[in-house]
């Protein structure tokens, strides 16, 4: 098989580090941004459609040349490839702050769009030349009652590294530098987490408490970390007029509050499905209690490994059956160096994918050549095909909210999910439907377990000044208690968890895991019953963020707004839990 690049090559942005090209495009930036401002403030570009119209295509142009911030993701990059180059976090730290002050210069353009009278909004939205602008323009519209002043709106990007990119990523790379002893050699956490669930009890359980030890020992920064970026957000939030703290997320991801806090309650209610399966998981690893580490383990043992060239493979071999174009743009990333493989010591744990507008996509893994590993590549492929089709969509469109890119990478998970179900003995077939009852657990109850944890320790926060990192812990397992029933013991040691959990600084991320993944669901199963969806699908991944998710996926054939929706999904989940306990009693396992 062909050789394929299993490090980002860097190069795809700029030669070096010290690439004389990245100074240029900074100042690039800069100078497009201050000359927008000179052409635009204190000028009328907002009394008719048509002046309106030649302002907003300006900033399109200006939004081009920035280069979706190149220099800076360049160096972002870099971090996370090696947490221990300083070079890299300095200037990431030094380029971001040039860019927001140059940014900072244009803030007056949407306010000025903002204060359009409410009664001339309408001639606006209604405007024949303007209707590639309608939806971006409701929105601004919707959200002025949100804006500060243009100096505040300055000031709160400016302060927004310090006050909280700069505490995360401070926690990110005291993370990337802590190894676990493991059979004799030391290892990086992020591997350790990766392989926990495919050892066998006794390691397995040790491995955990290593883990967790030094989720402890390095807790005391996060718990002034996690404090600070809370309070910052409260003092925030507090400006602008959200009432709730998940409002500014759920605003920002184009969704209806009162639908996601329905979405939430729902799942909250039909928790004993998720006890359910977690009974039937102790059950099938012979177990009357489960600890933490044993809430990840297979029920028996996948023989086979699956090496990255194995699983370049399969993942061809399903992203043909969707459409030869998916095959093309996986052999790009490949071929380019787009995607980084390997887990190293100061690398950033777990995975993500990074689109850059205008530019490449690059994809972080940490591949450890098990069953989950190959998942996962097809979970962040879903991010990376929904970033290469949305390209087809102006600037202002090209980006999408979480709420949607979430079912674009769990409709190629479960695609993937199933290719591997082909080519897997009838016993490990079992084994994969119980990793798969156990995904849909974990994505849909254990996440909004995590934002029902975050809700309220926001509202703790917010109440009583700060929380020790003690309370904190205590807090989390409060919650995945909820959703973990009584059959997996906990102690208040286990929410040190929250140490690592990187999502809980992206503030109520998480519900978009249960939102996207029951839509995905209903997603794939149509695909599944017809192949010809495909054309649906490519319009979903095409779209970028030109509608809204709820105008999105009605086009599809598919009602967020009806509660029966999501018990609908959650009532699935509940039937894959018979269908497994049924195979496990025929095959003798229970």
């Amino acid at each position: 098989m062909k050789k394929y690049k299993t490090q980002w090559d860097l190069a795809l942005l700029y030669k070096s580090p010290k690439d004389p090209q990245i100074e240029k495009d900074i100042l690039s930036i800069e100078k497009a941004c201050a000359d927008f401002e000179k052409k635009y403030r204190n000028k009328d570009f907002t009394s008719t459609p048509e002046k309106l119209l030649k302002a907003l295509k300006d900033s399109d142009q200006l939004h081009k040349k920035m280069l979706g911030q190149k220099p800076w993701v360049y160096f972002a990059l870099c971090s996370s490839m090696n947490s221990d180059d300083s070079y890299a976090g300095a200037m990431s730290t030094k380029l971001g702050q040039r860019i927001s002050i140059a940014s900072n210069k244009t803030t007056f353009f949407g306010l000025k769009i903002s204060l359009i009278l409410k009664k001339e909004q309408k001639k606006f939205l209604s405007a024949p030349i303007l209707k590639a602008y309608q939806y971006m323009l409701k929105q601004v519209f919707e959200e002025v009652k949100h804006n500060l002043s243009e100096n505040e709106e300055n000031l709160a990007s400016l302060l927004s590294q310090s006050s909280y990119s700069m505490w995360v990523e401070g926690q990110e790379r005291v993370l990337t530098q802590e190894t676990v002893e493991f059979k004799g050699e030391l290892i990086p956490i992020s591997k350790a987490q990766e392989i926990l669930s495919e050892l066998p009890k006794v390691e397995r359980r040790d491995l955990y408490i290593k883990i967790n030890r030094i989720y402890q020992k390095i807790s005391q920064f996060a718990e002034s970390e996690i404090n600070a970026v809370c309070i910052y957000k409260k003092v925030m939030d507090d400006k602008r007029g959200y009432t709730k703290p998940y409002s500014s997320t759920l605003i920002g991801n184009q969704n209806d509050e009162r639908g996601i806090e329905v979405l939430a309650d729902t799942i909250t209610k039909y928790a004993p499905i998720s006890h359910r399966f977690y009974k039937l998981h102790a059950r099938l690893l012979k177990e009357k209690k489960l600890l933490p580490a044993d809430l990840g383990v297979k029920i028996g043992k996948i023989t086979q490994t699956f090496p990255f060239d194995k699983t370049i493979s399969i993942l061809k071999k399903g992203f043909e059956k969707v459409g030869s174009e998916y095959v093309e743009h996986f052999n790009k990333f490949l071929e380019n160096g787009q995607i980084d493989v390997y887990p190293r010591k100061g690398k950033t744990g777990g995975g993500y994918c990074w689109p850059i507008d205008g530019g490449d996509t690059f994809i972080l893994l940490n591949h450890a050549d098990t069953i989950r590993s190959v998942e996962t590549i097809g979970h962040e492929m879903g991010h990376g095909f929904h970033a290469e089709f949305s390209k087809i969509q102006p600037s202002h469109y090209q980006g999408h909210p979480s709420s949607t890119a979430e079912v674009a990478s769990t409709f190629f998970e479960q695609l993937i999910t199933d290719e591997l179900e082909d080519i897997l003995p009838i016993n490990e077939k079992i084994i994969l439907l119980h990793s798969k009852i156990h995904r849909d657990v974990s994505t849909i109850f254990i996440q909004i377990g995590c934002f029902n944890f975050e809700t309220e320790l926001h509202k703790r926060i917010r109440e009583e000044g700060q929380l020790s990192r003690g309370e904190i812990a205590k807090l989390l397992t409060k919650h995945m208690k909820v959703f973990r029933g009584p059959v997996v013991d906990m102690n208040e040691g286990d929410g040190y968890g929250f140490v690592g959990w990187s999502h809980i600084r992206m503030f109520f991320y998480t519900y978009t895991y249960a939102f996207g993944h029951l839509i995905s669901k209903a997603m794939y199963k149509k695909w599944k019953e017809d192949n010809s969806f495909e054309s649906k699908v490519r319009e979903f991944l095409s779209a970028g963020s030109s509608l809204s998710p709820k105008d999105l996926f009605k086009k599809m054939g598919i009602d967020t707004s009806n509660p029966s929706f999501f018990e609908s999904g959650l009532k699935a989940i509940d039937a894959d839990i018979t269908k497994l306990e049924k195979l496990a009693k025929k095959a003798k396992m229970i």
